[in-house]
């Protein structure tokens, strides 16, 4: 008897009630006692649960941190992809950046690498690749004619989804403060 009860203790409160209850129901040998002890152990334990789970929110409540929305963060992007028969503008964001525009509304920076020379006063852009669908990494190119009305071309690196022209001119201009 004594190992059931020490071993009894080691666990859970509702086990140790049960075996109370179990331990009394057995000494009372009466069936109204067993019932109506049966029945408190099942409130006690739905009470323990609720108690328990109750707990266990206010644990997740004391834990949560507040979000601070920093409101000069750059706009969120994601990897995106574009297809080429539905780009409707593009203009270039300096030596680097391509803004793209596709039908639907769908808008993308791309990335050029390396540094695309001669991009931001570019005439005739086009946008070349062996596939329809343009992804970062995807040895897509750009082509424009350059200074003088020479083709230059200029991988394009990374394909990043926004929101649309003015968050990628922010992000352009972002990264350009960086990098200065």
């Amino acid at each position: 008897m004594d190992w059931l009860f020490t071993n009894a203790l080691s666990r859970d409160r509702n086990f140790i009630f049960g075996f109370i209850v179990g331990v009394l129901a057995v000494k009372m040998r009466n069936k109204i006692g067993v019932l109506f002890l049966t029945a408190c152990f099942v409130a006690v334990a739905v009470f323990a649960q609720e108690v328990e789970e109750s707990d266990e929110l206010t644990d997740i409540a004391s834990e949560a941190e507040e979000v601070v929305i920093d409101p000069n963060a750059p706009p969120s992007t994601e990897r995106g992809c574009f297809s080429i028969r539905r780009v409707r503008d593009f203009s270039s964001l300096g030596d680097e950046y391509l803004y793209v525009q596709e039908a639907g509304n769908a808008h993308f920076l791309l990335t050029m690498f390396p540094s695309c020379f001669g991009l931001r006063n570019a005439r005739a852009i086009a946008i070349e690749n062996h596939q329809d669908r343009v992804c970062s990494n995807s040895q897509a190119d750009v082509t424009f004619r350059g200074v003088g009305g020479r083709r230059e071309s200029c991988l394009i690196l990374a394909v990043e989804e926004v929101e649309d022209r003015d968050a990628a001119r922010t992000l352009f201009e972002m990264r350009a403060g960086r990098q200065r």
